[in-house]
C-alpha cells in the first residue's frame, strides 16, 4: 500500500507553506544583499551556504508537486546541519572548511599529473605553500602514502554525529523519508505506483513530499538566515521570530480540535 494513504493532511497546510517560504526567501534575499564579507572564515561560510539555500529554496519551489522536489530538501538539510555544526565552533570548524579547498586542488593536481598532464608551476607554488599552512589540518592519523588527507573537509564526521550534536528533528524526519527516492529505495519508488490488474502507472507528484519538502526548506533557511543575522548583525531577530511563531500558530490551528 502506497504509504502517502497513512496520511492525511488540511488541504490549506501546502498553500500556506509555499507562500511562508516565498515570503522567507524574499526577506533572506533583500537581507543578503547588503552584507559585505569580513575576513573571516565562518562569515565567508555562512554567505555562501546561505546563498546556495536560496537557490535550492528556488527550486523547490519551481518543483513542487513533484516527487524530485525531496532530492533538493535532503541537501538543504545536509548543508543545514554542516553550518549549525559549525557555528559551535565557528573559528576552527569554518578554517577547516575553507581551507579545504587546498586538498581540493592537490587532488586534482595529482590526478592531472598522473595522466601526463602539465602543472603550472605558479598554480603548483601556491598549493605547495597552502598546504604547509593548512595541511596537517586535514592530515589523517594514519596517513595514507599516496593521500594523507581526510576524505572531506570534516574528518569522519559523519551527519548523524552532527544531529547527535545539534538535534535530530530533521534528520529523523524529513531527511530519513526523503533519502529512500534519492537511493532508489522500494519505498520510495513504490509509493510512486499504483497497480490496475498488470498494468502499473506512475504517479510523478506527492502531497506528502511537496509538504516536507516546504516544511524542510522553511526551516533550513530560516535558521540558516538566523545564523547570519547574529553573524552579520543583520537586525532580523524580531522579524525572524515573528515569523516563526506565526508559522507555528497558524499550522497547529490546522489541526487543533
Amino acid at each position: 500500500m502506497c504509504s502517502e494513504k497513512f496520511f492525511t493532511r488540511d488541504p490549506r497546510e501546502i498553500p500556506f507553506v509555499h507562500n511562508q517560504v516565498e515570503i522567507l526567501l524574499a526577506l533572506a534575499d533583500k537581507s543578503s544583499r547588503g552584507i559585505s564579507i569580513r575576513d573571516d572564515d565562518f562569515g565567508f561560510m555562512t554567505i555562501l551556504f546561505l546563498y546556495k539555500q536560496m537557490q535550492h529554496v528556488e527550486s523547490i519551489l519551481l518543483l513542487v508537486p513533484r516527487r524530485d522536489a525531496g532530492l533538493i530538501a535532503r541537501t538543504m538539510i545536509e548543508g543545514f546541519y554542516q553550518l549549525l555544526w559549525t557555528s559551535q565552533a565557528p573559528e576552527e570548524r569554518a578554517k577547516l572548511w575553507r581551507s579545504f579547498s587546498i586538498i581540493h586542488d592537490w587532488r586534482l593536481m595529482q590526478s592531472r599529473v598522473r595522466a601526463g598532464i602539465t602543472i603550472d608551476e605558479i598554480d603548483a607554488n601556491k598549493n605547495e605553500a597552502g598546504l604547509k599552512e593548512f595541511g596537517d589540518l586535514h592530515r589523517t592519523k594514519k596517513p595514507k602514502p599516496l593521500d594523507p588527507y581526510h576524505k572531506n573537509w570534516r574528518g569522519g564526521v559523519k551527519l548523524s554525529d552532527m544531529a547527535d550534536l545539534v538535534g535530530r528533528e530533521l534528520y529523523d524526519g524529513p531527511y530519513e523519508e526523503l533519502s529512500d527516492w534519492e537511493h532508489w529505495g522500494v519505498s520510495g519508488i513504490g509509493d510512486s505506483i499504483s497497480r490496475e490488474n498488470d498494468r502499473i502507472s506512475v504517479n510523478l507528484n506527492s502531497d506528502r513530499i511537496s509538504g516536507l519538502s516546504l516544511l524542510a526548506a522553511f526551516q533550513c533557511l530560516l535558521q540558516t538566515l538566523q545564523i547570519a543575522d547574529v553573524h552579520f548583525s543583520l537586525n532580523l531577530t524580531d522579524t525572524l521570530q515573528t515569523l516563526s511563531a506565526n508559522f507555528i500558530k497558524t499550522l497547529d490551528s490546522f489541526y487543533r480540535a
